[in-house]
């Protein structure tokens, strides 16, 4: 299989040069439909291990992976607001509640239990082999396809840009009593959390802020994915809210275009304490699901989508024994019957 998809790129790359009626079709190239039919037992396994997680199944905002046959299923941590209605689909699209086990904010993944018994699970293999140019894949649109990329870098640590709220602050002219809220970057952590212009901000996780220098001192103790409670006035009506600090990376690009026009980037895109970089083309609502090597070994979990073209998934050595304690601990915690 990988020999067939070698031969596909090696074909790709002289077609360049070859008059139209003898370029390579589109069905026979990276990601067409002749050479994921060469993935697809692994698309079955993906598949059938894999779950949507939302509000709604058509508006699904991560995917997820069956850790165990009775139901815990880990996830990408920073997009899953708090205070929704979440639900899980499986493969079958069968709807379930689901129950937050353990968020970890460090690893940026979530360990979440559903009420279901003979699952399918993760084929968990080991990622220390993989090499730069190694073909993976990776489910996408809500499990409907496979796609197919290749590891696009060396493994690495990826540092912190600093984290934000999403907001710019105009001069305060309203004494001691707050800041303005000037600006909100376009689907940043703050508009998600219902801020807008000429907000008046006046405490940031019980400390009163009088000025953008009092916010920035709040938020040099915070880290990207850490939770924020604000309280803010509103035509004069306070108000509060959570927010869910984003890297500083990710919104600078939001407030200059950035990537939206090719489907957006993760809310945390840093601070990381290893990655495997890929490019397979995938969406900020396919993070969450299991990266595997085209043997079928489930050797990853996408985090965050940084840009067009590049992915990061986390080892499976970075999270699996922690993901094992905290199913451990849980059932440890569950009255037997």
């Amino acid at each position: 299989m990988m020999k067939r998809i070698f031969i596909h790129s090696v074909l790709l790359a002289a077609a360049l040069s070859l008059p139209a009626e003898n370029v390579l079709p589109d069905e026979q190239r990276t990601n067409g439909a002749d050479t994921i039919k060469a993935a697809a037992s692994v698309q079955r396994r993906a598949s059938a291990c894999g779950v949507v997680i939302g509000e709604s199944r058509e508006n699904a905002t991560l995917m997820g992976a069956i850790m165990t046959d009775d139901g815990y299923v880990l996830t990408q941590s920073a997009a899953m607001e708090q205070g929704k209605a979440w639900h899980v689909w499986l493969s079958d699209r069968t709807q379930l509640d689901i129950r937050l086990v353990k968020r970890d904010e460090k690893l940026g993944v979530m360990l979440l239990k559903v009420e279901r018994n003979g699952l399918a699970t993760a084929p968990w293999g080991n990622s220390s082999a993989l090499t730069r140019g190694q073909w993976l894949c990776s489910l996408a649109n809500q499990q409907s396809d496979l796609r197919i990329g290749v590891m696009g870098a060396r493994r690495r640590a990826i540092p912190d840009s600093g984290a934000v709220l999403g907001l710019r602050f105009g001069p305060s002219d309203k004494g001691d009593e707050g800041v303005i809220i000037e600006d909100v970057a376009p689907e940043g952590p703050a508009e998600k959390s219902g801020l807008r212009p000429d907000d008046l901000l006046t405490e940031f996780n019980g400390k009163t802020v009088n000025s953008p220098a009092d916010v920035r001192r709040q938020i040099i103790k915070c880290h990207v994915g850490d939770m924020v409670k604000l309280r803010y006035k509103r035509d004069g009506k306070p108000a509060e809210c959570e927010v869910r600090l984003a890297s500083k990376k990710q919104v600078m690009q939001s407030w200059g275009g950035g990537d939206f026009a090719n489907h957006g980037t993760s809310l945390r895109t840093d601070n990381y304490s290893e990655v495997l970089q890929h490019d397979i083309p995938l969406s900020p609502a396919d993070m969450g699901g299991a990266l595997f090597d085209l043997k079928g070994k489930a050797i990853g979990l996408n985090i965050a989508r940084v840009d067009r073209v590049t992915n990061y998934a986390l080892p499976v050595e970075v999270f699996l024994p922690a993901a094992n304690k905290w199913i451990a601990e849980d059932r440890n915690k569950i009255p037997k019957s």
